[in-house]
């Protein structure tokens, strides 16, 4: 701990007054006659053995309780030489008198302050690899320091390597004429190529291809275009969020904010009827949502865990010089419903115009042609998967579920 302490001395003015003191012996001498004062005795091996320098902190007016006249404000309080451990622990000091009042009618007085610092030092262990710069040291499961098996990448001089792959939508039909013709080639039952992306770096290491379950079913055969409700359903939940977190901060109640959230993702699930589980689907999407997966990986892990997905592949979406691959992910086509996958993938085998579903990197999810799908031998089909999949649930209730499981789980999100 620091040592605080003081030296003082006094005289009666007029007049100038030098002191010397020794701390190691508690004494002090002067020139002049009729100083008092006060020196404490210190330990100098305690105080300099262990490294304490002493620093000087104040100095003040001191009233000599041997005075009965009062001390001047009117002095210079000088330390002539501070005291430290090289000089033994001895100080000057020097009082001057501008007071230039009668003798012997005040005190020219100083308390000088000094304080002992207690100085600590901190160690810091910096490990280098004698490999060089370009590895760095990492701990192993034993808590000892070794040399990276892999150089540092600087990602400045080296970018990143980046093949994806075209995710556009293909249209079942081109261009029409004014009376509803068709101009450009007709295509049914057109995929899109997706993909999800595995744990790496992208993904902070969380894998984005999980299986989600069932959260779109098959009623009409072909239901609208489910991809747009699952991006609507991200952009609502992600605005849902906002709103709930703005509402608990301005002090809404809990479930207040949930509602907020839960609305959110009511709106846009009302315009898509009975073909989607609703609570599922937003329970999906705040699933990938808070595992920093993008949409495309989102709307992707929806639709093959719906069945309405083919896996081509796996590929490198992300390569780093000298280190390789540090992104993967796995292709699919996908397609608006489970008939048209299942069409799409028993019914390609028995063409031969289109084949497979092209390679991971380029997937080929183009539609059939008039010509290709009236080949299609569809006795030869298994639809078994498609028919236990109709959801009869009515509208009314598909809001309930919206409501009751966003709203829920909002609630155990918090």
């Amino acid at each position: 701990m620091p040592l605080n302490f003081s030296v003082n001395f006094s005289r009666l003015g007029p007049g100038n007054t030098e002191v010397s003191f020794d701390l190691v012996a508690g004494t002090f001498s002067t020139a002049q006659s009729g100083v008092a004062g006060s020196v404490p005795t210190l330990d100098y091996d305690a105080i300099c053995t262990n490294g304490h320098p002493v620093a000087f902190s104040l100095a003040q007016v001191w009233d000599a309780p041997s005075f009965t006249q009062s001390p001047s404000t009117n002095v210079n309080r000088v330390v002539v030489q501070a005291p430290s451990c090289s000089n033994n622990l001895q100080g000057i000091v020097r009082l001057e008198d501008n007071s230039g009042s009668v003798v012997g009618g005040y005190q020219v007085s100083g308390s000088f302050e000094f304080a002992t610092t207690q100085e600590t030092c901190s160690l810091t262990t910096e490990y280098g690899c004698p490999l060089g710069g370009g590895y760095s040291c990492m701990e192993n499961s034993t808590g000892t320091q070794q040399c990276s098996p892999n150089t540092c990448v600087d990602l400045d001089s080296q970018p990143p390597v980046t093949e994806d792959i075209n995710t556009d939508m293909f249209q079942d039909d081109g261009a029409r004429a004014s009376d509803g013709t068709c101009l450009g080639q007709m295509l049914i039952f057109s995929g899109r190529s997706m993909r999800c992306d595995k744990a790496g770096v992208s993904t902070a290491f969380q894998n984005c291809c999980k299986n989600t379950g069932k959260v779109l079913a098959d009623d009409t055969g072909d239901s609208g275009n489910p991809t747009q409700a699952i991006t609507q359903l991200f952009d609502a939940l992600t605005q849902g969020k906002s709103e709930y977190e703005a509402a608990l901060a301005a002090g809404a109640p809990t479930l207040v904010a949930s509602n907020l959230a839960a609305n959110k993702a009511t709106d846009v699930m009302g315009d898509y009827g009975a073909v989607m589980n609703p609570v599922a689907m937003a329970g999906a999407v705040v699933d990938y949502f808070t595992q920093s997966c993008d949409q495309t990986s989102t709307e992707t892990g929806i639709l093959n865990g719906s069945g309405f997905c083919y896996e081509i592949g796996e590929y490198c979406r992300e390569k780093w010089e000298f280190v390789g691959c540090v992104q993967k992910s796995k292709s699919y086509c996908c397609f608006n419903s489970k008939m048209a996958r299942i069409i799409h993938q028993q019914g390609r085998s028995q063409l031969n115009t289109i084949g497979g579903f092209g390679s991971p990197e380029n997937p080929d999810c183009r539609g059939l042609t008039p010509e290709e799908f009236q080949s299609i031998d569809f006795s030869k089909i298994d639809f078994s998967e498609y028919y236990g999949d109709l959801v009869p649930d009515t509208q009314a209730q598909m809001t309930d579920k919206v409501n009751d499981g966003i709203t829920d789980f909002f609630n155990s999100a918090q």
